[in-house]
């Protein structure tokens, strides 16, 4: 056989070859570009992800741009994936539904993986362990003591882990339910309500805030609701993908330093300490 012959006979499998993927890709329909798509993305090349823009320091804009732990650790997992981030920011209510049909690949806005959830969507490898508190107005009443919250109204956002906690565990007070932090500590502001119940670093920056006329009241640990960023039911690619890759950045250190930066003084616990 020539050389000729050969680029020619080459050239002919390379155009049956390209037909054949143009073919695959319009009949598909689930890449917009037809390119490959091996993770199950919304879109192929981009990890569409759903968070908050206002739970500092877990995922808020400031400057005109989205920060936070939570959008720090998505983008590095995307980066280890290889994939470029698309952020979609919602009310917190609105991000289990959105990934369960297909509007997500995943959610980043520190939420807790519990039985529950586990129902609607499955969760990644758990990447944090953290603390929810009570923000109390000055001169509430409410203090470290739990049964102080009784007759008080406590906002929460709905469909928090905060909101199913309060439901079982502070029974006496009158829960008043919020889209996000902004609106309910604005009517803790307002007089409107005596509490909110929120994350602690959130609540951390809220306080600090506030001048004196907020204070942390009430902390409870809750390490049996670790948060694990939530996948569809039935990606089994995109998860053991994601849980690969936060494995990668808590044993490299990445998840130390990105950890350090917004929650200096929190401890660490063991299993997000570096192994290499």
């Amino acid at each position: 056989m020539t050389r000729r012959t050969t680029t020619r006979l080459t050239a002919a499998l390379a155009a049956v070859a390209a037909l054949g993927l143009a073919l695959t890709a319009c009949s598909s329909g689930g890449s917009e570009s037809g390119a490959s798509n091996e993770l199950g993305t919304v879109s192929a090349g981009t990890l569409r992800i759903g968070t908050t823009g206002d739970t500092k320091p877990y995922a808020y804009t400031e400057d005109g741009e989205l920060q936070g732990f939570d959008v720090e650790m998505a983008k590095e997992v995307a980066k280890r994936l290889g994939l470029k981030t698309e952020f979609v920011t919602q009310e917190f209510s609105a991000l289990l539904p959105a990934v369960a049909n297909g509007q997500l690949d995943m959610a980043a806005a520190s939420i807790s993986d519990t039985e529950e959830r586990e129902k609607t969507v499955d969760f990644s490898d758990h990447y944090f362990i953290g603390y929810i508190s009570v923000l109390a107005a000055d001169g509430s009443g409410i203090t470290d003591d739990e049964s102080s919250l009784d007759g008080k109204r406590l906002g929460i956002v709905q469909g928090t882990i905060q909101d199913s906690y309060a439901q079982e565990n502070f029974t006496g007070a009158e829960l008043v339910r919020f889209p996000d932090n902004n609106s309910a500590v604005a009517a803790l502001g307002s007089g409107t309500i005596d509490a909110h119940f929120l994350d602690f670093p959130v609540a951390e920056e809220y306080a600090a805030a506030s001048n004196g006329s907020q204070t942390i009241a009430i902390n409870v640990a809750v390490p049996e609701f670790p948060v694990g960023f939530p996948i569809a039911k039935g990606n089994d690619a995109l998860k053991t993908a994601v849980d690969g890759a936060v494995a990668d950045i808590v044993a490299d250190g990445t998840w130390l330093e990105i950890d350090q930066k917004f929650f200096p003084d929190q401890p660490v616990p063991d299993e997000f300490q570096p192994s290499e």
